[in-house]
């Protein structure tokens, strides 16, 4: 499974490296601000602020370049529509065949293009789909519906890519047409069902194609937040590496927490008695070490509820740190003597 960085690193032009979403940085800002709210340093209402301008920043220089290759790619179309019209009234085979690989290179840049912005909206996805799951908030929801609604909202530009969609018609219609008719210039228009054989016209139509399910699925992802987990159709399959590594720590953790958990249901409680009247202990005693542990439930339940509430996974290393402590406060008793030794290790695996 490809790590999204890496394939955003990989796939993008290097020369319009400046004009992506910097994934990487985003990400770093997510993680930095969950350490931030658990240590009290930034507020809720802060985050949120900020990530939306930081967001929205990154949007705007994504939306300014797109718009400025836009123009370009227009006043290319358009320069070849005057060598059209020439042609048109003195045919030339090979004008022709020239013209149409011109319109062939528009329509490689264009391929480019809209790459380029698939691209950019899955990691835009991708990154507010981080913040949600790492803060448990339904941002998604707000940022997409705020900005999508908004009447000067650069992320109209990336969910309706209307200027691109008019660049595609434009030299759909051009390539086509040379192609089809060498220089007759029917319109496709008049035979909508023609085949269109130039592959770039089924390159470009695949590349919208794709486009538009990866923004339907932006728009929907901010209408169902936190309810979504699959992935786009064009980016099926991909986790985060370092998410498989998260996640593979805190099963282990709870696999060896049950065990733990176990021993002392079904090994140390019934040898509680034995194991405290070996050490000295009176008979009334051996209540005490046996519910010293469902007592530290008591108070670790409420600090470790409201702990979980920001974070798992610190939560769940700590009590296992803890309860693997308790076990061994718990054994290393009978060697010790020491009664204190064995209800000190019994709290701590409470």
């Amino acid at each position: 499974m490809v790590n999204f960085g890496k394939k955003l690193m990989a796939d993008q032009i290097p020369e319009w490296k400046g004009y992506y979403i910097n994934y990487k940085l985003m990400k770093k800002k997510v993680k930095q601000y969950g350490q931030q709210l658990q240590q009290g340093e930034k507020d809720r209402r802060r985050v949120l602020k900020d990530f939306s301008k930081m967001l929205d920043d990154q949007i705007e220089k994504i939306v300014l370049f797109l718009l400025e290759q836009q123009g370009m790619l227009a006043s290319r179309i358009e320069e070849l529509g005057k060598q059209r019209a020439i042609l048109q009234d003195q045919p030339d085979i090979s004008g022709i065949a020239e013209l149409r690989e011109a319109y062939r290179e528009v329509g490689i840049d264009l391929i480019k293009l809209l790459k380029f912005v698939d691209l950019n909206a899955t990691g835009i996805r991708k990154i507010l789909k981080k913040f949600d799951k790492r803060f448990g908030y339904r941002f998604t929801d707000y940022y997409v519906t705020s900005r999508s609604n908004h009447p000067y909202s650069q992320l109209q530009q990336v969910f309706k890519h209307v200027g691109v969609g008019a660049v595609v018609g434009a030299l759909s219609r051009n390539l086509a047409e040379l192609q089809e008719r060498q220089g007759s210039y029917l319109s496709i228009y008049d035979q909508p069902s023609s085949a269109l054989k130039d592959p770039i016209i089924d390159m470009i139509n695949s590349s919208v194609d794709k486009l538009t399910r990866s923004t339907n699925f932006l728009r929907f992802l901010g209408q169902h937040a936190l309810i979504v987990d699959e992935e786009s159709p064009s980016t099926a399959g991909e986790e985060e590496i370092e998410d498989q590594k998260y996640h593979f720590m805190s099963l282990m953790l709870n696999l060896v927490n049950t065990f733990l958990y176990m021993v002392n249901t079904y090994i140390i409680v019934p040898t509680a008695d034995d194991y405290s009247v070996s050490l000295g202990a009176a008979s009334t005693v051996c209540g005490v070490v046996i519910g010293s542990m469902a007592v530290a439930q008591i108070f670790s339940s409420v600090y470790f509820s409201a702990w979980s509430n920001k974070s798992y996974f610190k939560p769940l290393v700590f009590s296992s740190i803890v309860l693997f402590l308790g076990n061994v406060c718990y054994a290393m008793a009978y060697d010790m003597k020491s009664l204190t030794v064995l209800i000190i290790g019994r709290l701590l695996c409470g």
